[in-house]
Parts: C-alpha cells; sequence; structure tokens
C-alpha cells in the first residue's frame, strides 16, 4: 500500500456515491460507528443529523469524531479523518446543505425531494474539522 498525499485525499473524498463511517464517543466511553452521506466543504467535511439521534447527543457531549471513507473494489482504499465537530442548530441553510450533499448521492431527479426530506428530520449542520487525515491506497502493478 501506499500513502495518498493531501490533495490525493481530497480528491478520494470527492469522488461521489462512497459514504463515510462515522465514529463518535459514547457517555460511558464506547465508541459509535454509523454510516452518513458527506460532503467536503473547504477543508471541512460536512454532515447533517438529527440532534435526537445518539450520534448527534455524543456530539453534543464530546465534539471528537473519526472519520472513514473506504473503497471495497480492488484495488482498495480508505481516507480516515480525526477531527473537532462544530455543531450548528437549526441554521438558515440546513435545506442548502441536506441537498448538497442528497446531490452527490441520488439521481437528479431525486436530489430536491431528498434534500427537503432531509431538512424535514435533520436539525442539525456538523461542521467536522479535521486534525489528522492519512490516506491509503493498494498499488497496483
Amino acid at each position: 500500500m501506499r500513502s495518498l498525499s493531501d490533495a490525493q485525499i481530497r480528491q478520494f473524498l470527492d469522488e461521489d456515491g462512497r459514504t463515510a463511517k462515522l465514529a463518535t464517543v459514547a457517555a460511558d466511553g464506547q465508541p459509535h460507528v454509523v454510516p452518513v452521506w458527506y460532503i467536503v466543504d473547504s477543508d471541512e467535511v460536512v454532515v447533517t443529523m438529527s440532534s435526537t439521534t445518539a450520534k448527534g447527543r455524543h456530539l453534543a457531549r464530546d465534539p471528537r469524531v473519526a472519520l472513514t471513507v473506504d473503497d471495497e473494489r480492488p484495488p482498495f482504499a480508505f481516507v480516515t479523518v480525526r477531527g473537532v465537530a462544530t455543531l450548528l442548530h437549526d441554521p438558515p441553510d440546513l435545506l442548502d446543505w441536506t441537498t448538497r450533499i442528497a446531490a452527490r448521492y441520488v439521481p437528479p431527479d431525486d436530489v430536491a425531494r431528498l434534500g427537503a426530506r432531509f431538512a424535514d428530520i435533520d436539525d442539525l449542520v456538523v461542521r467536522i474539522r479535521p486534525i489528522r487525515a492519512i490516506g491509503w491506497a493498494e498499488v497496483t502493478a
């Protein structure tokens, strides 16, 4: 395997369709990992969620996160980000974020509907500021 440069990490994270696995810290110190849709904005990873979910409650108490995005197809690759989350409660641009994120994962005809659906159930925009990011890719011959 070879290490990815910062530019390669960004390119990998920007590719559409890959979900992230978001790890948060539960009140008892146990890790909690869930898949999430995301988008990269500047140098931050952005997700939306409901403040009533386990991950939302965990982040309100402890903003430390880890996030992994991987390509499970050969030649295999992954990026892992450790960082700190900032929670924005009921931001006025929530629909914009849920729609931008949905556009990465669904066909164009479904983007507006899913963006609105997630804006109805989510009340947080979470911005993850990376402290450390690493990426690895399988070396192909």
